[in-house]
């Protein structure tokens, strides 16, 4: 392989890397807010049901209606935010998308340490990365602006991996047209 071909795998995999830990990031944070709504729905409901039941015995004060009353409301918006939001669904999308990405950083990762025996196949190798590439491009779902700031800033190029050329202004010679500040994949 030649050099330039060695420094392309090494800043594609760097770059499959970061979008598979913002989508894991992702799919942990979806996963919190979907705890967040569902247990105090949940806690409320509970409440609810045992006053009501404790209610059927003695007739309840007015203060103790109302507060039961609010519980219940409150419980009801809780339900239909975790049902509109569909956090439980986002989170599953997004770690799948991230499992997707580490295993196109595992086929750069072998690829990298593997090289086909010939320029040809290489090449091939590389074109059907690229088009997978953009097949999860299409299906991952957007990631948190948030997120990807994050990993944006934290993850940064390995100064020392096989490619990197520190005389040049950015530390890659890569060109990064498909990796803009705003969106990983876009």
């Amino acid at each position: 392989m030649t050099p330039a071909e060695v420094e392309l795998i090494a800043h594609w995999r760097f770059r499959a890397h970061r979008v598979q830990l913002a989508h894991y990031e992702s799919a942990r944070k979806f996963d919190r807010l979907h705890l967040w709504l569902g247990l105090p729905a949940v806690a409320l409901s509970t409440i609810v049901g045992t006053s009501v039941f404790a209610s059927l015995s003695k007739p309840a004060n007015i203060t103790l209606q109302i507060v039961v009353g609010l519980f219940s409301v409150t419980a009801a918006v809780l339900a239909a935010l975790q049902t509109f939001f569909k956090y439980s669904e986002l989170s599953e999308k997004h770690r799948i998308a991230g499992a997707k990405f580490a295993n196109l950083e595992h086929r750069l990762e072998l690829l990298g340490t593997m090289p086909p025996a010939s320029a040809d196949e290489l090449k091939k190798s590389l074109t059907m990365i690229e088009d997978t590439w953009a097949k999860l491009r299409e299906e991952s779902p957007n990631l948190p602006g948030r997120v990807w700031q994050r990993i944006e800033r934290d993850q940064v190029l390995d100064k020392q991996a096989p490619g990197f050329k520190a005389d040049s202004p950015t530390g890659r010679s890569l060109p990064s047209n498909n990796e803009s500040s705003s969106s990983p994949l876009q």
